[in-house]
């Protein structure tokens, strides 16, 4: 019987790849025993065990780029952190350890390859993070998603290109029971719009601003505010609630992305790989001052294939109802987006 560590966390871009990877192990391997490891609480503490799977957090925290007198501590916290990873692996005594990014990923993946368990790092960016960075160079594996990566990291001999994995819970539904998942007519297209799986207020404050125009046209909206935003906005719009449906957070990904016909959403890739399975036409605002800018080098590949508009976020309130209505007011340029994802998946 083979032992699965997983290391990974921070936001959905880090867990639901993990998360697809194990599902597939699983499917291969029904007796694995899989364990995920991540930081105390992170949203992490709620997805992995929606997805029945055991989770063990450590305590550490990422560096600060906004608030660099709150580094002074982590020197202790990434020691701190070492020493409990370590408990959880004599513990479990995992076969494979796999990393797939954020801080979490950092002391557990380096102290499995100290302790000799075989290690794979997962990239799904196209931009390398400093965290895998750092690993890579000492992994068994590095699975890639863009062909670009490479040139981020010093080592090669071990790097391997294998499309960024998508969780199997993702499938894909018939229009009209989504749309009646969340009570919505089929009349009219439907915006699905979220910002990750802990929101965007930029995204949210201009989704505000819109929504009037929107609902005056007939279109549908899905939308996930994050927990921040959602006391602020799910009260303003209770008259228009037969056509703008407002949510915390959604486990159903399948039924929302079925139900939709335009996506806007940030850059992280897992949202672009889920959009490039099910073959839907989006609108992509990079998160400006992501790590090394990651999402914006996301993004810019994705509109390299012509798979996707790329909105920037100081152009929000300049842009996005008019590029929302020049696409969903055009069938060939849907049509076009859509297509252009069998091509990204390659």
């Amino acid at each position: 019987m083979m032992r699965y560590l997983f290391a990974g966390g921070g936001t959905g871009g880090h867990i639901f790849p993990a998360i697809a990877i194990a599902d597939e192990i699983k499917l291969l391997d029904p007796g694995a025993e899989i364990l995920f490891v991540g930081a105390k609480g992170r949203i992490e503490e709620k997805i992995v065990p929606q997805n029945n799977y055991m989770l063990e957090t450590i305590t550490i925290t990422g560096f600060s780029r906004a608030k660099i007198l709150n580094n002074i501590s982590l020197p202790y916290k990434v020691m701190r952190a070492l020493i409990q990873s370590e408990r959880i692996i004599r513990k479990f005594k995992p076969d494979v350890a796999v990393g797939t990014g954020g801080f979490v990923c950092g002391p557990v993946i380096l102290k499995a390859r100290r302790m000799g368990v075989p290690v794979l790092i997962q990239e799904g960016n196209s931009f390398a993070g400093k965290t895998i960075k750092m690993l890579s160079r000492k992994a068994n594996k590095v699975v890639i998603n863009f062909d670009e990566t490479k040139n981020y990291l010093k080592r090669k001999d071990n790097i391997i290109k294998i499309s960024h994995p998508v969780r199997s819970s993702l499938k894909a539904e018939a229009r009209k029971d989504s749309l009646n998942k969340f009570g919505l007519s089929e009349s009219g297209m439907t915006l699905f719009i979220f910002g990750g799986s802990q929101g965007a207020r930029a995204i949210n404050d201009a989704v505000i601003n819109i929504i009037p125009g929107l609902y005056e046209r007939n279109i549908n909206v899905i939308w996930q505010t994050g927990e921040t935003d959602f006391d602020r906005i799910s009260g303003m719009f209770e008259d228009k609630a037969d056509k703008i449906r407002i949510y915390k957070f959604i486990n159903d990904m399948s039924a929302a992305y079925s139900a939709s016909d335009l996506i806007i959403c940030r850059a992280g890739i897992t949202s672009i790989m889920e959009i490039a399975l099910l073959e839907k036409a989006a609108i992509i605002i990079p998160l400006p001052g992501s790590a090394e800018e990651h999402q914006v080098k996301n993004a810019l590949s994705l509109k390299k294939l012509n798979a996707a508009e790329v909105i920037f976020q100081q152009d929000l309130g300049e842009k996005l109802l008019p590029e929302i209505l020049r696409i969903t007011g055009d069938k060939n340029i849907m049509n076009e987006l859509q297509k252009k994802h069998k091509r990204y998946l390659r």
